[in-house]
């Protein structure tokens, strides 16, 4: 069907050309053709121009891609000239109707199409020049000299700048378009567009049913732009490659966009390929280039060679300052170490030394020294620590726990500080066991990650150890806060961590802030024997081993506690614990009674190692 539309076309395009060129040979030999015979040439000429754009729309409807309308209506134009310039006033004068030519006009009236407008994004690029080839370009009415103006009417920023250097002259209208094209219709920069606007979206911070309906319609319509250029594979291995080049430095997202050539879509394996490449030349960097204090020291021997002076170097080996011997630093000194907290910090600030390596020449806000306090994590050295859970004036080398009541009584002083009520005492005929559930922890990539927690009801604040905090690996936040515990002793926080806690078997969910913690040392002494419990084999518990000696990653204070209440209660007898329904599963707590049990009291919450263990780290 195409190959005869085309010969149709070729045939009439043939009878155009021999008109148009027997007119203008015989204006370039000089005669002039009488009036009538140029009035019967142009009706034809009508005629066939008419039936042209027929064939050529048939072609069209087939093949979208052809485009040779542009080259039909210039020859018509030549031919309807040439003619016109021989006629003179009388050209004015003869109506189509001359041809036997009649125009349909449509009797309804439509509302006039708006003009689309580009301003040179790659993702608008499509609607636009669909939009304009059908309005404008496709338009027989329009002269060339017509649809330039239109096109530039349309265009804006860059895109206009794309086409602003050639002359508006009907010869240069398909130039102007194709270079538009050529510039624009990239299905690459397209396809990365479309990606790097997905992650764009902004979210929504409220429950609003409009801005997430809209939420839906944009992703949705990206996504579909994105099928209609790659597959699903290509979409995944694109998003990846975003969110890889997002978390690099400027330079290296440079080399990675250097490399494309942009006639195909981007894949892993390429990223992969340019980022191991651009690795290797940056270690090869980092081995070849000179240390600076070597940079340095050859700058100050070649000043030496210049001036011409005699210097005289004396190599001195640093010493303690404190007590001047040449054995060992400050941090090494004994002496320095029987002093109390107070008295080593005085002693460095009166000597001006850094607090956190303990070095002359520079402040805490300039240290180079990566390392950090050994107990807290904060900047300064582990010798300067202070903590309000032991007496600040005692001696380093002599600090040792107190003994804590199992009394529970304390009292919120201030807005910053906490309260958390914390210890369990054993006897010797029966036990008190806490309840634990297994949850789901959010972790920085937006998986989630299982962990055991302890309910408390008597605690102001959430808690999670330090190690479970970096497993997660969520970004720590500051956080200076007192924590008020049992016998009024306190424990100073520092930082704190944010994120989502889910149920194991419901949908609920809800975000949290945990302190940080060292550990949390509520466990079990051994297994529990449950075998006579009678625990209802149909029940969800939230903790299918709490009768094991397992480590607790998360302690949930009051804020929780009772958000995860349900209605529903299980005793199991006389002498044993209860079963409590909550949205997390039935946890297991009460007294229950034991044979033979170690008579001891068990802290919930030890934020602090022990003085052992911190003089081993020393």
């Amino acid at each position: 069907m195409a190959e005869k539309l085309k010969q149709q076309r070729a045939n009439t395009k043939k009878s155009m050309t021999r008109i148009k060129n027997y007119i203008e040979s015989a204006r370039n030999e000089g005669s002039v053709l009488p009036h009538a015979e140029l009035k019967c040439r142009l009706a034809i000429l009508e005629a066939y121009f008419k039936q042209i754009l027929t064939t050529q729309s048939s072609i069209e409807a087939l093949n979208p891609e052809d485009n040779c309308r542009s080259d039909l209506e210039e020859l018509y134009i030549n031919a309807k000239v040439a003619i016109q310039s021989q006629l003179g006033d009388e050209f004015h004068n003869t109506s189509i109707s001359d041809g036997n030519i009649t125009i349909h006009q449509s009797t309804s009236k439509l509302p006039p199409l708006q003009l689309p407008s580009f301003n040179g994004k790659y993702s608008e690029f499509k609607n636009f020049i669909t939009t304009f080839t059908q309005i404008i370009d496709r338009e027989s009415t329009l002269s060339n000299l017509e649809k330039f103006n239109y096109l530039l009417t349309c265009l804006h920023g860059p895109s206009l700048e794309t086409v602003n250097a050639f002359q508006v002259t009907n010869e240069n209208y398909s130039k102007a378009l194709n270079r538009l094209k050529d510039r624009y219709d990239n299905p690459t920069l397209i396809f990365m567009e479309n990606v790097s606007a997905l992650f764009d979206l902004p979210g929504t911070s409220k429950p609003e049913g409009d801005k997430l309906r809209s939420l839906i319609d944009t992703a949705s319509t990206i996504y579909s732009s994105l099928l209609s250029l790659g597959s699903e594979r290509d979409i995944a291995q694109a998003m990846l490659i975003h969110i890889v080049m997002q978390k690099c430095d400027e330079g290296t997202r440079r080399k990675w966009k250097e490399s494309l050539d942009f006639k195909r879509l981007p894949c892993w394996n390429d990223c992969t390929a340019v980022l191991e490449r651009h690795c290797q030349y940056l270690q090869s960097l980092d081995k070849t280039s000179p240390c600076v204090s070597d940079v340095h020291t050859n700058d100050k021997l070649s000043k030496i060679k210049k001036s011409h002076k005699d210097y005289a170097f004396s190599c001195t080996k640093s010493s303690c300052i404190f007590c001047s011997s040449a054995n060992h630093k400050l941090n090494g000194c004994e002496r320095f170490k029987c002093l109390s907290t107070a008295q080593r910090f005085d002693t460095v600030k009166r000597f001006t030394l850094c607090i956190n390596c303990l070095s002359k020449g520079h402040q805490r806000s300039n240290c180079p020294s990566t390392y950090r306090c050994k107990i807290c994590s904060d900047q300064h050295h582990t010798l300067l620590h202070r903590s309000n859970t032991f007496n600040t004036t005692t001696p380093f080398n002599s600090v040792h726990p107190t003994p804590q009541s199992s009394m529970v009584s304390a009292v919120a002083t201030t807005s910053r500080d906490a309260v958390t009520h914390t210890h369990l005492e054993k006897s010797s005929t029966s036990n008190v066991i806490l309840a634990t559930a297994l949850v789901l922890i959010q972790d920085a990539s937006g998986c989630y990650q299982l962990g055991r927690a302890l309910l408390v009801s008597c605690s102001q604040v959430n808690f999670i150890t330090n190690d479970f905090a970096q497993k997660l690996r969520i970004p720590m936040a500051k956080h200076n806060i007192e924590i008020n515990s049992i016998g009024n002793s306190s424990t100073r926080i520092t930082s704190k961590v944010s994120t989502t806690i889910k149920s194991r078997f419901t949908a609920f969910q809800f975000p949290l802030t945990f302190c940080i913690t060292s550990h949390i040392a509520y466990q079990p002494d051994s297994e529990i024997n449950i075998s006579t419990w009678n625990v209802p084999p149909n029940i969800n518990l939230a903790d299918e081993q709490f009768y094991k000696s397992t480590r607790i990653d998360l302690l949930l204070g009051t804020e929780s506690f009772f958000s995860v209440l349900s209605v529903g209660q299980i005793k199991l007898g006389l002498g044993l614990p209860t079963l409590q329904k909550t949205i997390l599963g039935w946890i297991v707590s009460g007294r229950y009674d034991v044979s033979q049990c170690v008579n001891n009291s068990i802290c919930l919450l030890s934020p602090i190692d022990s003085v052992e263990e911190k003089l081993e780290r020393l």
